[in-house]
């Protein structure tokens, strides 16, 4: 099992994530990932920082869209990234979340052949390739091409969401996934359909790293960190998938006066109609109840987690105890 370490603005500053990411590789995290959400800090900058100071770990966005990013941007960043840091950078991508374009008036008619003719663009690019393409989204000349060589001829593609067809997509052509686990019950789900993409085009699933994302809130005795648990909850619940929140018997429907009272009174006041129901969108608990949560994943086919907010009471605290504790279970099984 793999570990990821999955940071956004509710850990507050640029310096707060930087520490948090550098605290990872410490205690064995493989990788840090950084949010990249539409009015929040951006990870392009957090990520540079971090990968300035460690040495390790793989550093990943989540998620790049290429409607408010183009391509060739994305392509340009990532490979400065990843010859900074000598061979590390991965390229979280998706089509970007709907509400969000929406604040922007940014039409989003064919998400899914704009992430497709993105991943094509962006391995010729990386390739040292001409990138001239004629798509249905992406019109490009033949003067698109990288003017300098690339560390390297790939960086990693992980494909995020959990729409059936993106999750097809990813399993058939992604270098990886990251699928949106919050529930993780959604993990039979999202497997089903990836493995069904990668059989379309007759590929071997295996070859594909699947890096589940959760929401986690780990402590020494079990205390959850409730308060920012339930903001990100009313924050982000109304647009995950409704057939991920029916695994535990939730709906858009039940978000709905969440989000009514969000629009006229803000988040805070939103967060308060959060039910301890939603809670079970996230992984919580002492150590032994996060394994045997991420134990459960494991066993149906999960190989690597990206371990998002809260963490728990102390974030700090909650990666040190997830070193100590979380991790070295799971090396110990592989042996």
């Amino acid at each position: 099992m793999k570990f990821g370490l999955r940071m956004c603005d509710w850990f507050g500053s640029v310096e707060n994530m930087v520490r948090l990411g550098v605290l990872a590789e410490k205690n064995g995290f493989d990788s840090v990932w950084v949010s990249h959400d539409i009015f929040m800090r951006s990870s392009m900058v957090t990520l540079t920082i971090i990968g300035a100071q460690t040495k390790k770990v793989y550093l990943g966005n989540t998620i790049l869209n290429p409607y408010t990013t183009n391509p060739a941007e994305i392509a340009m960043y990532l490979s400065a990234l990843d010859e900074y840091t000598k061979g590390r950078a991965l390229c979280g991508l998706s089509a970007g979340a709907l509400e969000y374009l929406r604040w922007l008036g940014i039409e989003h008619e064919r998400p899914l052949t704009r992430v497709k003719e993105t991943v094509e663009v962006l391995r010729k690019l990386w390739a040292g390739e001409n990138a001239a393409y004629n798509g249905k989204e992406i019109k490009w000349s033949s003067e698109c091409y990288m003017r300098f060589d690339q560390y390297k001829k790939k960086i990693p593609i992980y494909i995020g969401g959990q729409g059936e067809k993106l999750l097809a997509y990813s399993g058939a052509y992604g270098d990886g996934v990251l699928p949106i686990l919050y529930p993780p019950e959604f993990i039979d789900i999202a497997m089903e359909r990836m493995k069904a993409g990668a059989r379309e085009v007759g590929r071997d699933f295996s070859e594909v790293d699947v890096a589940g994302c959760v929401w986690l809130s780990i402590s020494k005795k079990g205390e959850v960190a409730e308060e920012p648990l339930r903001k990100l909850v009313a924050y982000f619940g109304p647009m995950l998938g409704e057939l991920g929140l029916s695994t535990i018997g939730l709906s858009h429907k039940d978000f709905e006066p969440i989000q009514e009272v969000w629009r006229k009174e803000g988040l805070d006041a939103a967060a308060k109609l959060v039910t301890d129901k939603m809670l079970n969108l996230a992984i919580r608990g002492t150590p032994d109840d996060c394994i045997a949560k991420i134990e459960m994943l494991q066993k149906k086919g999960l190989q690597h987690i990206s371990i998002g907010a809260p963490l728990g009471p102390d974030p700090e605290e909650s990666v040190k105890l997830l070193g100590k504790y979380v991790i070295p279970y799971f090396r110990e099984m592989e042996k």
